[in-house]
């Protein structure tokens, strides 16, 4: 799970620089063929950040909290950052196609991967993380929902006398446990990201916000699995 759970990629997916050396390896096109290749490969670079930019902008537009929080805070922060990477790669898309040589392309696509890797890449991963924990919050809620929902459902069934609520009572309180286990993660992760400055998330130790979100939805996932097995022996037991 994790960042492609919301179709969420920090970085490019092609390489800004990577794709001038392309257009520029290729011996058998002509000067105006690679500089035409160069230009449109770094347009389609630049284009797929954008979208980038636009998804994490439409995640981040989803979420609503209380007027002056520190949560509204960091999401208009946030929107002003991703406001800023969106003139950039507009500026350089204006620019590029004023370049006339292969030359210029290439130098201009050095700054953009300079860009991307100082400023666009860690400000991404930052905003994501933001964006994750309160996913990870809705997660849960439904999760706990869904297994109250299951337990009152075997309560039920073992009343009828279809099931034995026994049988089922170690996997329910092991769901319950991994549960409750995401939520501390969840907590710790959402008042670190909370507190931290940009700052202090470069810098923070393991394990990081990250890799407390990523371990609660991890258990999560076990949960739903958990979920799937109960629902197989219940229906095994009612003959479906």
């Amino acid at each position: 799970m994790g960042a492609l759970v919301l179709g969420i990629e920090p970085a490019m997916a092609v390489s800004p620089s990577s794709t001038v050396v392309s257009a520029d390896s290729g011996v058998s096109l002509a000067p105006e063929e690679k500089l035409a290749k160069a230009k449109e490969d770094l347009t389609k670079a630049l284009d797929l950040s954008l979208k980038k930019v636009d998804g994490l902008k439409s995640r981040l537009n989803e979420l609503n909290f209380p007027e002056s929080s520190r949560e509204e805070e960091l999401k208009n922060e946030a929107l002003r950052n991703l406001d800023a990477y969106t003139g950039y790669y507009n500026e350089a898309k204006e620019d590029l196609e004023k370049k006339g040589s292969l030359e210029e392309v290439k130098d201009l696509a050095k700054d953009v991967k300079e860009h991307r890797d100082t400023t666009y890449t860690p400000g991404v991963e930052e905003i994501v993380r933001f964006v994750l924990v309160f996913y990870n919050e809705d997660v849960l809620g439904t999760a706990n929902d869904r297994l109250g929902k299951i337990e009152t459902d075997v309560k039920k069934l073992d009343k009828l006398g279809v099931i034995k609520e026994d049988d089922f009572r170690g996997k329910l309180d092991e769901a319950g446990k991994l549960l409750q286990e995401a939520a501390d993660l969840q907590g710790k992760a959402k008042e670190i990201i909370l507190n931290a400055t940009s700052t202090d998330l470069v810098k923070e130790k393991k394990p990081s916000a990250k890799n407390m979100i990523e371990d609660s939805l991890n258990n999560v996932k076990t949960v739903y699995d958990i979920f799937l097995e109960l629902n197989q022996v219940v229906k095994k037991s009612l003959g479906l």
